[in-house]
């Protein structure tokens, strides 16, 4: 009979946990989607990526930007609250773009470490969905 209460009490406990966590999440993810932006854009014509980032507040100190899945990992640093880069690419990776998301770590003055997560998407589609983290 113990084990029994006692597994209900550990699983509301792990209910209860993950609950509040997606709440918190999906707060934050509110919060921060007034306040960063961050777009990846395939130009086929052009054969290149434009990746723009903007910080509404102006308090980014600086960033990091990568792009996972490439056969040579790319990362760059950059200081202030935006930037637009572009990135080389001859065409559409060979199992789409969701093989090689867009990911950006700022380092704000107010919110401290943040993680961005996108998708690069094609001219003329809609932008992906931002994934917000704290490292």
């Amino acid at each position: 009979m113990n084990k029994k209460i006692t597994l209900a009490v550990i699983l509301t406990i792990i209910v209860f946990g993950v609950g509040l966590s997606i709440v918190q999440n999906a707060q934050d993810s509110e919060k921060y989607s007034g306040v960063f932006y961050l777009d990846a854009t395939f130009y086929k014509d052009k054969k290149y990526v434009e990746i723009k980032f903007d910080d509404s507040t102006q308090k980014t100190t600086s960033s990091i930007l990568e792009i996972q899945g490439m056969e040579t990992s790319f990362q760059k640093t950059f200081t202030g609250s935006n930037f637009t880069i572009q990135v080389p690419f001859d065409s559409v990776p060979k199992y789409g773009w969701k093989t090689m998301p867009v990911t950006l770590v700022v380092e704000h003055s107010e919110f401290g470490k943040i993680g961005i997560k996108t998708d690069v998407h094609d001219s003329g589609e809609p932008s992906g969905n931002l994934i917000f983290s704290k490292p």
